[in-house]
Formats: structure tokens, C-alpha cells, sequence
């Protein structure tokens, strides 16, 4: 250990002088010096004595920063296994038995064709509901020798969906009791939000009573068509025009829905990625100012940028639930955790400033030879959520029962996590109120902060959200 080699080292030394005042001193010293330094003869000259001692350390803090570096990379993958065992039980997103307890609710799910929204889209679609669903690729152009090419079950079912451009790979037609279908939705293009509003409505007759958010994007520091940063864009900006869209027409239609009660808009969040943002999302700029970022701008930090892409849409959530809560709508936000998808497989974080720390060449090693193991989730193979676990906390509170009588208490703008503990009584909640189950504590201030200083830095936010709805 490079401290207690240091302490030796000057004991000796002390040693030594006192060797010199007696007779032979000089080779006396020399001895107790090189039983220090690993030369019991003391043979060595000082010199040689000292690179050793510098070799000696070099070995020890190079041994200590790696274990370091590698404890902070098996740490992730411990806290996944402990979070993994101690999760508890989701509600199932379709009832035991099926049902049609939604019958005549009518949705837009965005991001309703791929993932968890797929999961999402299908599951209100078998429980009865109209569902609309924003999905960002077109459908591509029949070929010319479909008839030939498709011949089983599976590929029928795939020439249907060619044949109509509306409806949705894996939901067949009469596979379900509601309806399910899609329209395009680009989330980097506010024209296409625009556009895909007004089929959405048209498609419902202009009566919604649920707007889920599921849609996002990882990528970040590149430049959408309308100038914005992407991840500001699609995670924040995109879904703020959509609700001013939307949202009217679900205040018009609350209460007069009997399964659900109120109207819902509910987020699609991330709580751990919001946790580590702060700085971008207390910029008027990245918001109001239309000059998007270079895509390999210095100092543009991709994590950084999807972290406070979700500080800003959870706080949008705060702000449009005061908005409309005494309007009969609820709004709150779900983080569905970490789950068996590509969305996050489609990141850029490797551009990040911070690929080039040893921690994060360490981690690549570790997660290089993970996802050579067991493929592309590595490890997380394990331990991830799969898609039908994350629909069910969306759906849950998207169309629960339980949340049917929040609206208008000013109890809206919660985000949900089953991190924070079981959704329902039946799944192990204990909390005194059954809707409370699962609620995330709204984040305090930092330690670098007093509570004036937060409570004033949140008012600023607010007044920003509220000058982009406008």
C-alpha cells in the first residue's frame, strides 16, 4: 500500500541517521534503507532505491484506481439485480379473462406501434377502447409480387397491413374488441404533429378522453427540421404541441366517460435519467430559441440533453395538471423502467464528452463483453422490464379505476414508479390512500441550494413551461 510504504520509508530514513553517528554507519544505514526497498544487501545506490519505491507505487495506484473504476461498473449491474429481486408485482394490463370494461373510451397512444406502445395500443384494444396510434415510419409500398410472396397465415396477415396503411403490424383486424389503428407521427417535425392531430381527432369524431405519451428518443445534440434540439424536441417540445392540440377537446369530454370518470393525459418519464440533469433545463434559450445545436457542437453532452429533456417534461406534467385540474382532467407521469426494447439500443450517447473517462472505458469493456455473452441488453437480458410490464404501469394509470374521483382535488401532476413501491393493494401497497400507491416524492432542493432558492428556481421553470404553451 503506497501510504503505509511511505511511513515505512521515513522510519527508516530516521533510522539511518541515527546508524550514522555509530561506526560502520554508512553500511548499516544502507541495510535498513534496503530491507524497505527490497534490498535486505543494501547493495543498491540510492537511485536505484528510489525508482523502485516509485515503481512500487505506480503498481499500487494503478491497482486501486482500477478496482475503482471496476467496483463503480459492477455496481450498476448489482443495483439491477437488487432492484430486480425486490420489484414488486405490476397489475395485468389485460384482466384475467379478458373484458371489455372500455368500451367506447376512446385514445392516442404515440409511439403505438413499436415497443411498450405497441404493448399499450394492443392491450386498451382488447379491453375494448378506440385507439389511435402515432407511429413515425410510413408504411412501406406493396410489392409487385405480394400475391406470390405471401402465402402463410403470418404473411397475409402482413399484406393486410400493406393493403391498409392504417393498420398495425401484430394487431390483425377482429383480434381485438375495440379498434386499433395508425396514423404517421414524426415527432421532429411539428408540422407532422400538427397533421397527425387533426386525423387523431377526426378519427375519434373529436371526442378523446386518454392522451398517452409513450413515444421518446434518446438521441440527442443533433438538429431537428424545425432548428430545435432533437431530444428537447421529441421528449418535450413535440408533446407540449400536442397537448395544446389535444387538450381541449378532453376537458370537453370529461366526465362523461363511465369507465374512466375524468379525462387522462399521462407522460411517459424517466426518473432516474431527469435525476441526473438540472443545468439545460434552466436555459430559456435551449427552449424558446430556435437555433437548435451543431451535432458534434463541443460541450453538447447527449446524456445531459435526455436528462433535462425529462426534467422539462415532468415539470410540464406539474404544470398542466394545475392547468386543468379543476377541467376534470387528470395529467400525471409514469416511468416504466428499464425495458427489453431497442429504444435504448438507438442512443448516441457514445458521442458524449465523457467516453474517453476511464469509468466509461471501463464500463464499454464490461458492457462489450456482456452484450457478446447475451446479446444485445447484456446482462440487463436478466433484469430488464419487459414491454407488457411497462404498458401495464402506463395503462394503469392511463385507465385505472382507483383514479377515477383525483381529478379536480389538485392532486394531479404525480409521477408514478414502481420503484417507489407496489401500484395497487392487491401487488402489496400500504399506503393509507390507494391512489397515492407508487407515487414518486417530488424531487427537494439540492444540497448546493436552500428551499427560497429551489422554490424560486421551480417558479422560473413554470414560467417558462407556461411561455411554450403559449
Amino acid at each position: 500500500h503506497p501510504t503505509s510504504a511511505a511511513s515505512d520509508s521515513s522510519r527508516a530514513m530516521g533510522k539511518a541517521k541515527e546508524l550514522r553517528k555509530r561506526p560502520n554507519a554508512k553500511k548499516d544505514a544502507q541495510k535498513a534503507v534496503g530491507k524497505i526497498f527490497g534490498d535486505p544487501t543494501g547493495k543498491k545506490t540510492e537511485a536505484e532505491l528510489e525508482e523502485e519505491f516509485n515503481k512500487k507505487v505506480e503498481l499500487w495506484c494503478g491497482r486501486i484506481i482500477r478496482g475503482v473504476f471496476m467496483s463503480y461498473s459492477l455496481f450498476g449491474a448489482l443495483a439491477s439485480a437488487f432492484e430486480w429481486a425486490t420489484r414488486p408485482d405490476m397489475p395485468p394490463l389485460v384482466p384475467i379473462g379478458g373484458g371489455d370494461d372500455l368500451a367506447g373510451v376512446n385514445a392516442i397512444v404515440t409511439g403505438g406501434c413499436g415497443g411498450m406502445g405497441l404493448e399499450l395500443t394492443r392491450g386498451l384494444a382488447m379491453r375494448g377502447a378506440n385507439v389511435v396510434a402515432g407511429c413515425r415510419a410510413p408504411k412501406p409500398p406493396l410489392p409487385d409480387d405480394a400475391d406470390a410472396d405471401f402465402g402463410s397465415s403470418s404473411g397475409d396477415e402482413l399484406l393486410d397491413s400493406l393493403l391498409d396503411p392504417t393498420t398495425i403490424e401484430g394487431i390483425p383486424e377482429g383480434s381485438v374488441r375495440g379498434s386499433a389503428v395508425r396514423h404517421e407521427l414524426d415527432l421532429e417535425d411539428f408540422s407532422s404533429v400538427r397533421t397527425f392531430a387533426a386525423k387523431a381527432l377526426a378519427e375519434h369524431e373529436g371526442k378523446v378522453d386518454v392522451l398517452i405519451h409513450a413515444a421518446g428518443s434518446m438521441r440527442a445534440c443533433e438538429n431537428t427540421t424545425d432548428g430545435f434540439e432533437s431530444a428537447t424536441q421529441v421528449n418535450y417540445l413535440s408533446p407540449v404541441l400536442l397537448n395544446r392540440l389535444v387538450a381541449p377537446r378532453l376537458a370537453e369530454r370529461a366526465g362523461s366517460t363511465p369507465p374512466l370518470g375524468n379525462a387522462r393525459v399521462i407522460h411517459v418519464t424517466c426518473s432516474s435519467a431527469a435525476s441526473m440533469g438540472g443545468k439545460g433545463a434552466d436555459a430559456d434559450g435551449v427552449l424558446l430559441a430556435s437555433d437548435g445545436v451543431k451535432p458534434r457542437k463541443k460541450g453538447c453532452d447527449p446524456g445531459s440533453r435526455y436528462a433535462d429533456s425529462k426534467i422539462l417534461l415532468e415539470r410540464h406534467t406539474r404544470v398542466l395538471a394545475r392547468k386543468f385540474d379543476k377541467k376534470n382532467v387528470l395529467v400525471a407521469a409514469v416511468d416504466p423502467g428499464d425495458m427489453l426494447t431497442d429504444y435504448v439500443l438507438k442512443a448516441n450517447w457514445r458521442r458524449s464528452g465523457m467516453r474517453y473517462h476511464p469509468a466509461a472505458i471501463v464500463s464499454w469493456a464490461v458492457g462489450k463483453m456482456s452484450t457478446t455473452a447475451f446479446g444485445p441488453h447484456g446482462f440487463g437480458s436478466f433484469t430488464k422490464r419487459q414491454p407488457e410490464r411497462g404498458a401495464s404501469a402506463v395503462a394503469h394509470v392511463a385507465v385505472g379505476d382507483v383514479f377515477r374521483n383525483v381529478a379536480g382535488t389538485g392532486r394531479g401532476g404525480a409521477v408514478f414508479s414502481d420503484r417507489a413501491g407496489a401500484f395497487t393493494r392487491a401487488t402489496g401497497c400500504a399506503r393509507e390512500i390507494e391512489d397515492e400507491c407508487g407515487v414518486v416524492k417530488p424531487p427537494g432542493p439540492r444540497r448546493s441550494e436552500d428551499a427560497r432558492t429551489h422554490e424560486a428556481k421551480a417558479r422560473r421553470r413554470d414560467e417558462t413551461d407556461s411561455e411554450v404553451w403559449k
